[in-house]
């Protein structure tokens, strides 16, 4: 049940990054994220509320501060992915989000296993595929680049939530998704960025920050029904990524990508099942 409900935060990752990109190449990343982390916090705030999940200072404050990182990771990435291919930016972001809290294990006391140590060695193995199989398309430099930051967000996010407790269950993400609407609202305001998308995409605003919610749910579902499963197939996500933006957006994945995809995806995956 873990496996299956992991699988579909992955499904609903690649959904919102589907109609999210939709607004996002017509309005701009920071409008849409404005609409995803406003829609993702009340999806948030019922499933606390709904599974009767534990309120404690210690977790709000920790998800304040994972807010930080996943308020840049967002719109870092949306925006990545409007300048260049998500072969380029997918595998930047699935490789950070995963080795930086998988760091940070270490350095507070973890002792990783050999298939870990081998994940983390196979996902940079599979960047350096990436890399070269795409030196040579339009925007690459520019979607590492963004890659960069939004991994580094995610990864510093993902990282923070290792100190939540079980017990506090959804009430982090509140908090996390409060202060990343508050850091994109500045960030609008700053840039002179409208709030609400344009008539015309409104409702892909609406679904992209559904899907965004529903990804949180079924990945929380997921790792309480059985951990090391769900977050296995929760890190599928970087494959369905690309393939909404090879099909749908055109994006462009050469043979060398679309391997060096398939080596980070199997590293990420050692990384979190090891």
């Amino acid at each position: 049940m873990g496996a299956l409900f992991g699988l579909f935060a992955s499904f609903s990752v690649g959904g919102s990054e589907l109609f999210g990109r939709r607004v996002a190449n017509s309005a701009g990343a920071v409008t849409i994220s404005v609409s995803i982390q406003g829609i993702a916090g009340v999806a948030a705030l019922v499933t606390a509320l709904v599974f009767g999940d534990v309120l404690g200072a210690n977790d709000m404050w920790l998800g304040a501060l994972s807010g930080i990182g996943f308020g840049i990771g967002m719109i870092s990435y949306l925006h990545g992915l409007t300048k260049a291919s998500s072969a380029i930016i997918a595998p930047t972001v699935a490789t950070l989000s995963a080795m930086i809290p998988f760091g940070y294990t270490i350095v507070t006391g973890a002792r990783p296993s050999p298939l870990s140590l081998g994940g983390a060695a196979l996902s940079v193995a599979g960047l350096v595929l990436v890399s070269a199989g795409g030196a040579k398309v339009s925007g690459a430099l520019t979607g590492w680049l963004w890659g960069l930051a939004a991994g580094l967000g995610y990864g510093f996010g993902m990282a923070v939530l290792v100190e939540t407790s079980s017990a506090g269950g959804s009430w982090p993400a509140v908090s996390q998704r409060g202060v990343a609407l508050a850091m994109t609202l500045i960030v609008a305001h700053r840039v002179a960025a409208p709030l609400l998308p344009p008539s015309g995409v409104r409702f892909d605003a609406l679904a992209a920050g559904i899907f965004a919610g529903l990804s949180s749910i079924f990945y929380l579902i997921g790792v309480q029904a059985n951990a090391p499963a769900a977050t296995v197939t929760g890190a599928l996500f970087p494959a369905v990524s690309v393939a909404v933006g090879r099909m749908l957006f055109h994006d462009s994945v050469t043979r060398t990508q679309a391997l060096g995809v398939t080596v980070v995806l199997l590293g990420v995956v050692a990384v979190v099942a090891g």
